[in-house]
């Protein structure tokens, strides 16, 4: 009988890149039944030899417990091998899951990012809450933790947060799965004249957005118009995409920042052939001051996109290793926007900033390569039970 893995996530999309792309996936490639549970529009689906059910949508961020209820109750009607869970907030489902399911089911926590220090800047937390919520729930994770077999962490950076936990670990990075990738069709949503420059990621002020935004602004009132920068990532905080389009307005940039909302992943190969840049921008928060990887840059170089990045050293070893972009200082809008402008004005030097990239992305860094991790790992928690 083939191990039975139930993956579950509260907030992430089914179709998630790294949940059902790249680990779902490769699980169910390797001979592993694997069911997703998630949040979505429909109530069952077979994809890639994965088993999708649906549960519905939290109407809001209050009602997400429901959905923390009904992803319980399916896991505990499959009586599952493995519990291989993607949302810090259902560490409060683990305690609950071994008293219920017992000590045969093997419990795994996939720890996205530094939730912890993310939560220092999530806009719902009223500010001065915020040092409260996260001294909470770095105590909560902490006992949490204990009720779990095994974690799979998305960077080296984390493993020091986790040095008292004994069980099975393993490093495994976001990185881009290449077959994703292939046979690209350029999408018309991303036709305009001149210099295409395109960001992928959640649309938030810690991002780095309202400075590519004072960027556009910046070049726009030395009478450059033939750029035209493209987003692509989910309403995440309806406000905020209401003060993008706001800024757009008032400073008669409609015409050349375009939110195109989300694109599914399998889906962003079609958006990027059409991009001449890829942006990664953000701040030097606590979270993004931290050892950490950010999958776009990858996705952006194996399209062959010359990248725009932060000077965050994290990023910029990767643009340095194949001199594949231009390196900014965070939070400067000038020196982004003269950025923009040299891509623009070096179209041959760019293009070979893209290929360079490319190239290294598919030597070395590759889901193709990163799988062996997660499977290495399945077979540490098949052994430990």
């Amino acid at each position: 009988m083939p191990v039975q893995v139930c993956v579950l996530t509260s907030v992430h999309q089914p179709f998630d890149g790294r949940i059902f792309h790249r680990e779902c996936a490769s699980l169910a490639q390797a001979g592993y039944q694997v069911t997703l549970i998630a949040p979505a529009d429909f109530g069952e689906q077979q994809s890639e030899g994965v088993a999708i059910v649906g549960i519905p949508r939290p109407s809001s961020r209050w009602q997400r417990p429901f959905a923390w209820w009904r992803l319980y109750r399916h896991a505990r009607r499959l009586r599952p091998d493995v519990i291989h869970f993607h949302d810090p907030e259902l560490l409060l489902l683990a305690p609950l899951l071994r008293l219920t399911l017992g000590p045969r089911v093997r419990i795994v926590y996939d720890v996205h990012e530094y939730f912890v220090d993310s939560l220092a800047t999530k806009y719902w937390i009223p500010r001065r809450l915020r040092p409260l919520a996260v001294a909470v729930a770095r105590r909560l994770e902490r006992l949490l933790v204990r009720s779990v077999d095994g974690l799979v962490l998305a960077v080296d950076g984390q493993r020091p947060l986790y040095a008292a936990f004994r069980g099975p670990n393993t490093v495994v990075r976001n990185l881009p799965l290449v077959r994703l990738f292939e046979g690209p069709q350029p999408h018309p949503a991303m036709d305009a004249p001149g210099l295409r420059l395109i960001y992928v990621g959640l649309l938030l002020p810690q991002r780095g957005i309202d400075t590519v935004l004072e960027a556009m602004h910046q070049l726009h009132e030395q009478g450059v118009e033939d750029v035209t920068l493209f987003l692509i990532g989910p309403e995440t905080s309806p406000a905020y995409i209401r003060e993008i389009d706001t800024f757009a307005q008032t400073h008669r940039l409609v015409g050349q920042i375009r939110w195109l909302g989300y694109v599914p992943h399998d889906q962003l190969r079609h958006y990027l052939a059409n991009a001449h840049a890829g942006l990664s921008p953000g701040q030097l928060t606590r979270q993004y001051g931290r050892p950490n990887l950010t999958t776009k840059l990858f996705e952006y170089m194996l399209c062959g996109l010359p990248v725009i990045t932060v000077d965050n050293p994290h990023w910029r070893v990767y643009v340095e290793e194949s001199n594949c972009g231009l390196v900014v200082p965070a939070g400067d809008a000038g020196a982004q926007a003269r950025a923009i402008l040299w891509l623009r004005d070096h179209p041959a030097e760019a293009a070979a900033m893209g290929q360079r990239g490319r190239a290294m992305v598919l030597d070395h860094y590759t889901w193709e390569q990163e799988q062996s991790k997660l499977l290495a790992f399945y077979q540490a928690i098949e052994e430990a039970q």
